[in-house]
């Protein structure tokens, strides 16, 4: 069995962190998103990663988004997206990204910045859908000028 804490402070080497995935794709549902989910809250470098290679459901990825969202800062918002975009496809991303234009402007405006980057490679569609979010984000808010860095709102 694998201490979710040791995992965070330790360096691994690749055998050891396949051997970790192994254990961790024999877990059931909420046992396998507890530990990851106890990964990233101690360190979310090591807990994206983890995400991301560790076959969670939709369900526990878009969770991880929402809260990478809200405690991701500017830069460390580009780490949740990456790390839940192979599962839940570009598209579900930004739907969920979207949804929180009302509710939680700070959360989109974090995310302004990577996803033309990040969707780069994708559809005409999605590259659309984007340039759309970055035009109603400001026309709601043209002044949006944050005051923080996390968080819901400025």
């Amino acid at each position: 069995m694998f201490d979710p804490l040791k995992y965070v402070d330790e360096l691994i080497d690749s055998k050891q962190e396949n051997e970790l995935l192994k254990w961790l794709r024999q877990l059931n549902d909420e046992e396998k998103f507890t530990f990851v989910w106890r990964v990233l809250n101690a360190n979310p470098w090591q807990g994206c990663k983890l995400a991301k290679r560790s076959q969670l459901k939709p369900i526990f990825l878009e969770v991880i988004l929402a809260n990478g969202l809200v405690y991701g800062d500017a830069s460390t918002v580009e780490w949740y997206i990456k790390a839940v975009l192979p599962n839940l496809g570009y598209k579900r991303v930004l739907e969920i990204i979207k949804a929180h234009i009302d509710i939680a402007p700070l959360c989109v405006y974090k995310t302004l910045y990577w996803l033309p980057w990040l969707y780069r490679n994708q559809s005409k569609k999605l590259k659309n859908e984007i340039q759309t979010l970055i035009e109603e984000f400001n026309q709601k808010y043209p002044t949006y000028q944050p005051r923080r860095s996390t968080g819901t709102h400025a």
